[in-house]
């Protein structure tokens, strides 16, 4: 039996996990939203180091000599000479009389840019005198020169001290810094990598899109429902690309798993409460709704329930667009007395769909209240669902006014689309009791998973999949393109 503690460790561990996926996925969906800016900030970045490294280059030529220092018979005490002359070399070094010395004991002209480092051996008489500089032709003549002008100073400062030369070692040519290219264009590399890092955190934290659920969670107390995975169409020819909708065999299968799963929920908190008419709405345009309408539609179809889709979306209806439907008469024809219901509805892949009609507007003067009430109360006695599509609702007023006529209200909510602030606003216009949750549109996390007609992303939904094969082979489906 577990205890509560270690339940508790077990829980937090498992959080710590979801956030590191979780800002993971938030990097991975930034890497593909800005992968060209990304890629030139990259070349850019890398670029100006690699030539920064190859332009600022000096080479860098060393010489070494080694010395035993003795004052002494005592190793111990000849040691301690050894680690005092070391000492002070960079003293001696900093001498202008030495440095004078030196120069003047050097047959040519060599360069006086040049260094001198010192370090000696611990428990032992030895110490090494490094000679370095930019100039290939100076640092052996220095060298000579030091052997010949060093023990001359050690003799004025240190009193009796007995140099023996054990080891001397003149630059071959070969530099001690080598220009490694391979090393220049990893270090332009990493820094492409971390500036283009550092602009990712920078954005990822600067923005205020909704990317997750959990984000959703600070901002509503509402439900989420579903989320359904984004998916990119792949084109079928020049001039046809393959339509968003579950009756189609082409589209993604874990596509059509989320969209299941969403009618599937909403079937049963509708059941429970008895409700039957469904507004679905968004905050801006262009975040999915008319599409999770229509296939919300068609899935409870497929379900042998009867349905009505209306296209409430009067300002830019586009159900009948997306399914192909014929021009006629719609809703606005229907509130200015011009057509009956019979008259404006057309019936495909076994829902009934309503049209939006042939003019647009605002629906605050276009809707005629009795006729509404009517229509809904007549589709009400018909149909099992009734789901309407509705104008944004932070942009325009219409969804709330269409709402007053819905049992519940659904909320399309897009991946990194609509500012957290807006979607809180569109949100709080509708009754608390009418909204029973939220969809998290174009969902970028999960697996990835591809198929031959798109890329999902809902790992969960493939390892059931080989369960639901039989079944997808010989569903009616028709092709939408």
């Amino acid at each position: 039996m577990q205890t509560e503690e270690q339940r508790n460790i077990m829980e937090a561990e498992e959080m710590e996990k979801i956030d590191l996926v979780s800002w993971l996925q938030d990097y991975l969906s930034c890497l593909k939203k800005f992968w060209l800016q990304f890629l030139l900030i990259f070349v850019i970045v890398a670029g100006i180091i690699v030539s920064y490294f190859e332009f600022t280059y000096e080479p860098v030529y060393s010489a070494k000599i080694t010395y035993a220092a003795s004052g002494t018979g005592y190793m111990t005490v000849n040691s301690a000479v050894a680690k005092r002359l070391s000492k002070s070399i960079p003293v001696l070094v900093g001498n202008d009389e030495f440095k004078k010395d030196l120069l003047s004991a050097v047959e040519g002209k060599v360069s006086e840019e040049f260094s001198i480092v010192s370090s000696n051996t611990d428990e032992s008489n030895f110490f090494s005198v490094t000679i370095s500089t930019h100039d290939y032709e100076s640092v052996n003549p220095l060298l000579e020169a030091f052997q010949v002008v060093y023990p001359k100073w050690v003799s004025k400062t240190n009193g009796t001290v007995e140099l023996q030369i054990v080891d001397k070692a003149a630059s071959s040519g070969r530099p001690v810094n080598v220009n490694s290219l391979a090393a220049i264009l990893a270090k332009g590399f990493l820094a492409g990598l971390l500036v283009c890092f550092a602009l990712a955190t920078v954005y990822l934290l600067s923005v205020r899109t909704i990317r997750k659920e959990s984000d959703m969670k600070r901002i509503t107390s509402s439900k989420c429902i579903s989320c359904i995975p984004e998916v990119v169409p792949k084109k079928r020819s020049s001039n046809k690309k393959l339509k968003l909708l579950i009756t189609n065999k082409r589209i993604d299968w874990v596509f059509k798993q989320a969209i299941l799963m969403t009618q599937s929920r909403l079937q049963q908190i509708m059941r429970r409460t008895g409700d039957k008419v469904l507004l679905i709405t968004s905050t801006i345009p262009s975040e999915g709704k008319t599409t999770t309408s229509v296939n919300l539609a068609l899935a409870f179809a497929e379900e042998g329930m009867k349905v009505a889709l209306l296209d409430g979306d009067l300002r830019q209806p586009s159900v009948s667009e997306l399914m192909k439907l014929p021009e006629g008469p719609g809703l606005t024809e229907y509130f200015r007395g011009e057509n009956t219901p019979e008259e404006i509805r057309v019936v495909k892949d076994g829902v009934t769909f309503f049209r939006a009609g042939r003019k647009k507007g605002k629906i605050s003067g276009l809707i005629d209240e009795n006729r509404m009430n009517s229509l809904l109360e007549q589709l009400r006695k018909e149909y099992d669902v009734i789901l309407m599509d509705a104008a944004p609702s932070y942009v325009f007023s219409d969804a709330i006014i269409l709402s007053s006529y819905a049992d519940k209200v659904l909320y399309v909510v897009r991946v990194d689309k609509a500012d957290a602030k807006e979607i809180q606003a569109g949100m709080h216009s509708f009754e608390e009791e009418k909204l029973t949750g939220y969809v998290i549109n174009r969902d970028m996390g999960g697996y990835i998973s591809q198929s031959g007609y798109g890329y999902g992303r809902y790992g969960k939904y493939q390892k059931y999949r080989k369960y639901a094969e039989l079944d997808e082979e010989t569903m009616n489906t028709e092709d939408t393109l």
